[in-house]
């Protein structure tokens, strides 16, 4: 449940800070208010996409902050992210011009990623125009399988259906491209040949470079070394020799003054040095030797790494893994070569997996569809559409697909599987009593894909954990009885779960167990959207409002009476 809400500087909203409780909570206000902005930040706290548009002019960044009251929902996912489960959750987001906005859960950096798992374990967020799905029968299978909780075997059907079509995609592949598949095997082995006679290794090319600069310089560095001995040590005014003429005139000075045995010690350990460098110097010359065909060989080499790397696009290191993905590929097609009729076998193995997945599902949806018939039939009629007919038409069934259908399936183009099974379903009603249901589609109003779609909504949330829902303008195209025969079935939701609802029907708003109302004002010549939760008497002057007369003393008895819950004259 959504505690308290704080927005900065969102759209036009400055600074605003609310707070919420359980049961049904309804935003009031003129068109343009800010209550749509409102519902906007609390999806952004569930993982909505954010925008620098929605930072307010002026400002360098906006901030949404919400508290949660977890009641042991959500503990998973936040448990799977690392985070403590503690009984109160709090979400943080920064949106800034630059795009690079931060989140916080409970104190720590969070991804959106993150946001979203647990936006979706808290918060669902119905639109005010997302009635306009019923219109594409194509989304009805998705509202089916919402209300049956089938969403782990729409998972496996996916699954399923995906492991057929890549086994039956290589099979189509070889089948279609045989010509260009040989060639590539051509290619692959020549290529594998290559770099395997090559013997290519990590790091070979920067030693030979090395290696290439000590031949190339080997006499100018044996003259270097032998120079630099034959000064330090063996010349016949070699350094050392002087250092221990001198070291032998500090020592004799000692004996006078014992001051001068330190400095004594001292040279005596530079010579030791002075004469450590001279035999380093000699090894040295000894070990570089200029070997004319060996440089030959190393030159020849490098050609060798410099011409592969062009041809394979690659660098030096990388050139021995390239032989590796190469030989896996290699390994792979003569494998679908030599063995297509194991490939085709595959297919249709993949195939029978998938239909039986999908006859599966198939029957837990009709099982689904007769209970959806039944619960809408009771969900309209307490929304005043008494006497309506709904059901769940499935024009394709998998469970009607023959055992031949597996065979059809393994050939391209296939049968009517796909990723959410063979199912084709559509919602049919009749809104009037002796009609006959007909395609929802094609007949409903918008007034009654409003209700149809807050039936669906409520049987889904009941089916589901989700604890807060949100109507943004459920009300479109209802009014009259109606429309309180939707605010009663919002309140009614509101007694197991959190409500927020924003509607310019006096009707739903007269029954919210907590009022809100939006107002826009102009303040030093910006404008501002305040928001703030009304008292008894405020809310009677709000539903005056709404209801558009005057605020005489009738319309206030009126008023007063539908907020009280006695006035339905």
């Amino acid at each position: 449940m959504l505690r308290a809400l704080r927005i900065s500087n969102i759209a036009i909203i400055d600074e605003l800070t609310l707070s919420f409780a359980p049961g049904m909570n309804v935003l009031t206000g003129e068109t343009g208010a800010g209550k749509s902005i409102i519902m906007r930040a609390i999806g952004l706290l569930c993982g909505a996409r954010a925008s620098a548009d929605l930072i307010r002019t002026n400002a360098d960044e906006a901030e949404i902050e919400g508290v949660f009251d977890l009641d042991g929902r959500g503990c998973g996912v936040l448990r799977d992210a690392g985070l403590s489960p503690a009984d109160e959750l709090l979400v943080r987001r920064i949106i800034t011009r630059s795009g690079k906005g931060r989140i916080y859960v409970n104190g720590g950096l969070a991804t959106a990623g993150l946001l979203t798992q647990i936006g979706d374990a808290l918060i669902h967020v119905y639109g005010q125009h997302e009635h306009a799905l019923l219109l594409k029968p194509e989304n009805h299978l998705d509202f089916l399988d919402e209300f049956g909780r089938l969403s782990e075997f729409r998972e496996r059907m996916g699954a399923a259906y995906t492991a057929f079509r890549e086994a039956a995609d290589r099979v189509a592949a070889f089948t279609a491209n045989s010509e260009s598949l040989r060639q590539r095997l051509e290619l692959l082995r020549f290529q594998v040949a290559e770099l395997q006679e090559a013997q290519l290794v990590c790091g070979e090319e920067a030693q030979l470079q090395r290696e290439r600069e000590l031949q190339r310089h080997a006499e100018r560095l044996r003259q270097i070394c032998a120079a630099s001995e034959e000064a330090l040590y063996a010349g016949d005014d070699a350094i050392a020799t002087a250092m221990g003429r001198i070291a032998a005139h500090l020592r004799e000075a000692a004996q006078i003054d014992p001051e001068f045995a330190a400095t004594a010690d001292l040279l005596q350990q530079a010579t030791a040095e002075v004469e450590e460098v001279s035999a380093d110097l000699r090894r040295a010359a000894k070990r570089i030797q200029h070997d004319p065909e060996r440089l030959e060989a190393i030159e020849d080499r490098l050609a060798l790494w410099s011409r592969l790397k062009r041809k394979y696009d690659a660098e030096a290191d990388d050139l021995p893994g390239r032989r590796a993905d190469l030989a896996r590929e290699l390994a792979g097609l003569e494998a679908a070569t030599t063995d297509a009729g194991t490939c085709r076998q595959e297919v249709v193995a993949r195939a029978a997996d998938a239909w039986g997945v999908a006859r599966e599902l198939s029957r837990l949806r009709q099982a689904s569809a007769g209970q959806l018939e039944q619960r809408m039939a009771e969900e309209l009629r307490v929304l005043g559409m008494r006497g309506s007919v709904f059901r769940v038409v499935f024009t394709v069934s998998a469970s009607d697909a023959p055992e031949a259908g597996w065979a059809e399936a393994a050939s391209p183009g296939g049968t009517g599987l796909g990723v959410t099974g063979a199912d084709v379903v559509e919602f049919y009603l009749s809104a009037n009593p002796g009609e006959d249901p007909k395609a929802l589609a094609r007949i409903a109003s918008g007034g009654e894909l409003s209700r149809i779609m807050l039936a669906l909504k409520a049987l889904t949330a009941g089916a589901g954990e989700v604890q807060t829902i949100i109507f943004d303008e459920v009300d479109a195209g209802i009014g009259g009885a109606v429309a309180e025969a939707v605010g009663k079935r919002l309140h009614d939701l509101g007694r197991t779960r959190q409500i927020f609802c924003i509607t310019h029907l006096p009707q739903i708003a007269a029954l919210a167990d907590h009022h809100f109302a939006v107002e826009k004002r102009v303040v030093k010549g910006r404008t501002t959207t305040t928001a703030r939760a009304l008292s008894a008497d405020e809310r009677v002057r709000e539903i005056t409002r709404m209801l558009g007369g005057s605020a005489n003393a009738d319309s206030q008895r009126y008023a007063r009476r539908m907020v009280e819950g006695r006035g339905d004259a």
